[in-house]
């Protein structure tokens, strides 16, 4: 566990992966570095010390803008012998999470805030979460949407009782293994991050793209159970609109529903017809719920505790993923704890047995 620290105390941040700003030239992807500093600078203890980026365009541009005496690196390994900082932000595509943060985690910053998913791999997952703890680095992973304030309101109304004691979710959105991880990790949250004991899940590999470098299957479904009996079924696809909710949970007297769009979260009781809207004044896309999650990072370096989006927590998630590709290629259930080993899907498309599109 990393040190504590006093709640005045100044932290030091280094970035790795800079990017573009969502919708600017030269942008590849949403711009989450940026993103991730705003959060450092809304927290007022944090200074952005340096930054590791191949791109010596994007370095500069990045620390111009945030921080414009912050050391440049293209060798993200020299930069954290050199600079040693206190919290470092991994904003790279997924398929080099895993190398990077067990390449930075030796060097012993106190936290590592990594973007999600958290590998391509399964194996390379557990070894993210392994080598940080080996060396005492809290690991975070951002599936900020925990902080949003509809799905925090959701969360209060369900622990109130306002719908009885949970009993089933159901899912849907774009895809598995990029934005499917959030709706699979609001599920998590919803049931206190309580594991799953199996999962049963089949793909289909028409219309798969690649979403950041990663491969995701263009259709499918998720069915597993948690080990305090709650079901979920999380369905995934071009047609992921049909259902109307992103989540919904469904209670021994109602339900609650998030939304993929405004209003966002409504509440229908048993015996009632009628939706109940819930107003928070907040979507949930808010970057409000990175700056959260980063305030509530600094806080367990100062408490010497676990972030809300500690890696034990998105290891569950991320096992979903990966049993539900493992059992699409054995054709039966998979029952957890998923032992370590590579990305099933991708094993299928590289042998053969599942050919993409042209």
């Amino acid at each position: 566990m990393a040190p504590m620290s006093t709640p005045s105390s100044e932290l030091t941040v280094a970035v790795i992966g800079c990017g573009r700003p969502l919708r600017t030239e030269g942008s590849t992807g949403f711009g989450m570095a940026h993103r991730h500093m705003a959060g450092y600078q809304q927290s007022g203890r944090c200074r952005l010390a340096a930054v590791a980026d191949l791109s010596r365009e994007n370095a500069e541009a990045f620390v111009k803008e945030h921080q414009p005496d912050a050391a440049l690196f293209s060798d993200y390994r020299e930069m954290m012998e050199q600079v040693r900082p206190d919290i470092v932000s991994v904003c790279l595509w997924p398929h080099l999470h895993a190398e990077v943060v067990c390449g930075a985690a030796p060097f012993k910053p106190r936290a590592i805030f990594c973007e999600k998913p958290m590998d391509i791999h399964w194996d390379g997952s557990l070894r993210m979460h392994e080598t940080c703890r080996e060396h005492g680095v809290i690991l975070a992973i951002n599936h900020q949407r925990r902080f949003n304030l509809p799905l925090a309101k959701a969360k209060a109304l369900l622990d109130e009782g306002a719908i009885g004691a949970l009993r089933r979710m159901e899912g849907a959105w774009h895809n598995l293994a990029d934005s499917g991880t959030h709706a699979l990790d609001m599920m998590f949250f919803f049931n206190r991050d309580e594991p799953a004991e199996w999962v049963l899940g089949q793909i289909d590999i028409r219309g798969s793209r690649k979403v950041f470098g990663a491969l995701n299957a263009g259709h499918g479904i998720s069915s597993f159970r948690f080990k305090n009996g709650v079901r979920a079924v999380y369905h995934f696809g071009p047609d992921s609109g049909d259902f109307g909710f992103l989540v919904r949970l469904s209670g021994e007297s109602g339900e609650i529903e998030i939304l993929p769009q405004s209003p966002w979260l409504r509440l229908r009781r048993t015996g009632s017809a009628a939706w109940e809207t819930v107003d928070t004044g907040e979507s949930i896309h808010d970057d409000k719920a990175i700056y959260r999650a980063i305030a509530d990072l600094i806080q367990a370096l100062d408490s010497g505790g676990r972030p809300l989006l500690d890696s034990e927590n998105a290891l569950r998630t991320t096992e979903i993923i990966f049993a539900t590709h493992e059992s699409s290629r054995r054709r039966a259930r998979v029952d957890l704890p998923l032992p370590p080993g590579p990305c099933a899907l991708l094993s299928m498309v590289e042998s053969g047995e599942l050919k993409l599109e042209n």
